[in-house]
């Protein structure tokens, strides 16, 4: 793993929208700026954007409007995009949506034309917040970010604690209105105020907690001490577990079984370790009604679940996924480890947040990936995204490291895509490392199912979206991929990969800010890959190596590009204008045969020399071998000169 080195004071923080950046024509499409339209005549001035469009975040059934300012000569008009395809209709400097449903949601931009030309306000998120959904009704939803009150403990009141010392089955409760019963039959019944609502049974499995206690009333379970057993939770009531030194073996299912279809709020007490375990013995369990249980995890919850505290869980699983939920997973703090010997450290249906805290994540060879959001229909909340705010998250794995994962051809259980989730994926904030080490393999067997295996390392089947952060990525296939689209406006990201692409959208790029190095293999792979579709930079510093790179797209790059022909592995790249001032310099991670690069120090109509080696003399930051702000280049052989007079310029 490349090392770097990054002041405390350029860290990103938690971005409060997405942009999804996408635009007009084919990257590498033989774009033409004789085609671009832009021919200014003596008395018509081209369009220029006055006042921009705004963000804005709106519920489901109110009104919007998006709308834009412009000046120009001559007759103005508008076409709004969403999503990089034009919106029928939208063609004033103001749109409106009469009532907005999660379908509005997205990326939007104007672009404005006259005789003389075009121009393109910047891009905006619109988020439509929408409540209900399988976490429960009247929930509010940020796809961007993942925030719902509902997940915040600090505003659930628990109105009493049960505490079990694991080691020695005793039970004790914090009130004396919730009183401890004579257990009979291997049965401990618990009242509230005379009236059994709680009962603690010890069973073939293990202890199995059942709870009828008022929908008002909120029970905390505190665990300590050791167990060779599984810990069951079966009420329609959202409960706390608090995990207060507490191990858990369970020879025969999960550690810890939790079979509500309510919140549970894990709470990792300050200064202890708790540990989680299973086999690889699973028998089939019934619940009361008969029905079968589901058990997919070491830790598994049919709800959602809500990690926070400042202790430390291991969870080792032998069988099945590390923690699966049925719903959501959201990690606000805590240490957590977590060892998956056959398949995915975490599994949920709706979605993964990460706010803080410390998550590491390793799967086995030949086992799953680190953290998977399945997705799941709903007419009310579809959802199924991936957002890291802040924290630190390191993950190895076999197959994909992080990843939202549905697809429209898994549309089975209705017959309209309105209810799919939109599996995006957005990076805030925080520090993230990534390995994979399977081998990449297409489906072997068309027959049997797809078996293929795809180790990328951070994968959403819609848009990515890294707004912040720190991210080193480093895998055998694709490092980032996109389904739509990948949107970079900030954050500092190596991006790796041995056998694939670096950095590979099926959908359009765009790149806005942010410090990016991304490595590709050589061949028909790359460092910044997006197809035939639009690759859209307006800002931000980056380099892409590897065996081709496709080429910005000259009707909406407004920043500067520059494209290289080969580089040497470990030798020094540097850019120089005739006084000897450094537009770019980076050391080459590899042997390549196309470099795109691009940054804001790089000028229209000034000339510049390529120089291969020599020295920097000082820079303001090191990048995974990119230098910012660096000066003093000294040495080297001059090679290609070049002035630019385009915003795309290949040598």
């Amino acid at each position: 793993m490349s090392q770097h080195q990054i002041p405390s004071q350029r860290r990103a923080t938690v971005a409060t929208v997405a942009a999804i950046f996408l635009a007009l024509s084919g990257c590498g499409g033989g774009d033409d700026d004789s085609s671009s339209g832009t021919t200014s005549t003596a008395t018509v001035t081209a369009p220029s954007i006055t006042t921009q469009p705004t963000s804005t975040s709106v519920n489901s059934g109110s009104s919007v409007t998006l709308s834009v300012t412009a000046s120009g000569g001559g007759t103005l008009s508008y076409q709004w995009y969403k999503d990089g395809s034009a919106v029928s209709g939208a063609t004033s400097a103001s749109y409106t949506i009469g009532a907005a449903s999660a379908s509005n949601a997205g990326s939007y931009y104007v672009v404005v034309t006259n005789s003389a030309g075009s121009a393109t306000s910047s891009t905006v998120t619109l988020t439509v917040v929408t409540g209900g959904g399988s976490s429960g009704s009247g929930e509010s939803w940020n796809l961007t970010t993942g925030a719902n009150s509902a997940d915040l403990v600090e505003n659930v009141s628990f109105d009493f604690t049960v505490n079990i010392d694991l080691a020695t089955q005793a039970i004790t409760t914090s009130s004396a209105r919730l009183l401890v019963g004579t257990t009979a039959s291997s049965v401990t019944p618990i009242t509230l105020d005379g009236t059994t609502v709680i009962t603690v049974t010890a069973d073939t499995y293990g202890l199995t907690v059942r709870s009828t206690v008022p929908d008002d009333i909120r029970i905390e379970y505190a665990l300590s001490g050791n167990y060779a057993g599984s810990l069951t939770l079966l009420g329609d009531t959202p409960a706390k577990l608090t995990l207060n030194g507490a191990t858990i073996a369970s020879p025969n299912g999960p550690a810890i079984n939790l079979q509500s279809g309510e919140r549970t709020f894990v709470e990792l007490s300050d200064g202890t370790t708790n540990v989680l375990s299973d086999t690889s013995s699973y028998s089939t369990r019934y619940l009361d009604d008969g029905d079968t249980m589901d058990l997919k995890a070491a830790l598994f919850a049919e709800g959602a679940l809500i990690f926070s505290g400042g202790g430390s869980l291991s969870v080792t699983s032998a069988a099945k996924h590390a923690i699966a939920s049925d719903d959501h997973v959201r990690i606000r703090d805590g240490n957590i480890t977590l060892y998956s010997n056959a398949k995915d450290g975490i599994r949920t249906n709706d979605a993964f947040v990460l706010d803080g805290g410390d998550v590491r994540i390793e799967t086995a060879n030949g086992a799953g990936k680190g953290i998977k959001v399945e997705g799941k229909e709903d007419d009310t909340t579809p959802l199924g995204f991936i957002a890291i705010n802040d924290g630190t998250l390191d993950i190895l794995s076999y197959d994909k490291a992080i990843t939202a994962s549905w697809e429209g051809d898994e549309d089975g259980d209705t017959t309209t895509t309105a209810d799919d989730p939109d599996p995006r994926v957005t990076i805030n904030g925080g520090t993230i490392t990534v390995s994979t080490f399977g081998t990449p393999y297409e489906d072997r067997n068309t027959a049997d199912g797809d078996d293929s295996l795809s180790p990328e390392g951070i994968e959403s089947k819609s848009v990515l979206t890294i707004n912040g952060g720190t991210l080193s990525i480093t895998t055998t296939d694709d490092a980032l991929n996109a389904g739509t689209g990948i949107v970079i406006n900030g954050g500092y990201i190596y991006a790796r990969a041995s056998a694939n692409d670096a950095v590979d959208s099926n959908g359009t790029m765009t790149i806005t800010g942010g410090v990016l190095v991304a490595v590709g293999a050589n061949g028909a792979e790359g460092g910044l890959d997006c197809d035939s579709n639009t690759f859209k930079v307006t800002g931000g510093t980056f380099v892409g190596f590897g065996g081709r790179n496709s080429s910005p797209t000259r009707s909406v790059t407004t920043q500067n590009t520059v494209s290289l022909r080969s580089s040497t592995a470990n030798t020094l790249l540097t850019i120089k204008d005739s006084s000897g001032a450094i537009a770019f310099s980076v050391l080459a991670p590899t042997t390549a045969t196309a470099i795109l690069l691009s940054s804001p120090q790089l000028t229209t109509g000034t000339a510049y020399t390529v120089y291969s080696g020599g020295s920097i003399g000082s820079s303001t930051e090191q990048f995974n071998g990119l230098y910012l702000g660096a000066s003093g280049h000294s040495g080297g052989t001059a090679g290609s000169t070049f002035t630019i007079s385009s915003t795309v310029t290949s040598l």
